[in-house]
């Protein structure tokens, strides 16, 4: 009779301790997912947005429908606006207009593509004192030279394309660069037409 109760006192504690425990996992699957859920809010006034080409001889002449040329025209754009520039942040996004049908899309690509959504590629921050000196770095980083631009094409390889954000704060002396790439479906090569826009950058909370 002794053993018996002493057998259901240990399965009881043994009970209550799991559900501690489980509480504790749940607890902090919560905890997590309240962090994950976490955003933050920028609203942004359109500045510009226009197509250009990524055609290599029209990009080396700056030619007027190059994107190097409307980089250049419309950063200098957004910075000039309202006067003052000092402490104003500035989003640039470069994306191709043509991709290539889904059924056609390597595998990676497609995975690469919900991944870099989610979570997209981040790179070192970067700080130039002109904008032209910025949109240099901006080339050279999409075509893959310089150390980023090598690390961008062994993420971002095979034909899937990357799409660009990069946020540009202007201080004192400097424009200081974030660089965001969603990483995804392949473009349609046959098209040499991309999406740039810019954008200010008014206030951030936390959602």
């Amino acid at each position: 009779m002794k053993t018996n109760l002493m057998k259901i006192f240990i399965l009881l504690l043994l009970s209550m301790l799991m559900c501690a425990c489980d509480g504790d996992v749940v607890g902090k699957e919560i905890s997590s997912t309240a962090l994950d859920t976490q955003r933050v809010s920028c609203p942004e006034e359109l500045v510009a947005t226009e197509r250009g080409s990524v055609g290599f001889m029209k990009n080396l002449a700056e030619s007027p429908d190059s994107i190097k040329a409307i980089a250049d025209k419309q950063l200098k754009a957004a910075f000039s606006a309202d006067g003052d520039a000092s402490g104003k942040r500035v989003r640039y996004r470069v994306e191709p207009l043509v991709f290539i049908p889904t059924s056609e899309q390597k595998s990676r690509c497609l995975v690469l593509e919900e991944q870099t959504q989610v979570h997209p590629l981040e790179f070192e921050p970067q700080s130039f004192e002109s904008i032209s000196k910025l949109n240099d770095w901006i080339m050279d980083f999409s075509r893959g030279q310089g150390e980023d631009g090598k690390k961008l094409y062994e993420q971002c390889n095979l034909n899937c394309s990357p799409r660009y954000t990069f946020d540009i704060v202007k201080n004192s002396t400097n424009f200081n660069v974030s660089t965001l790439v969603h990483c995804g479906l392949g473009r349609d090569t046959s098209s040499d037409q991309y999406q740039l826009s810019t954008s200010i950058i008014t206030s951030c909370e936390v959602d």
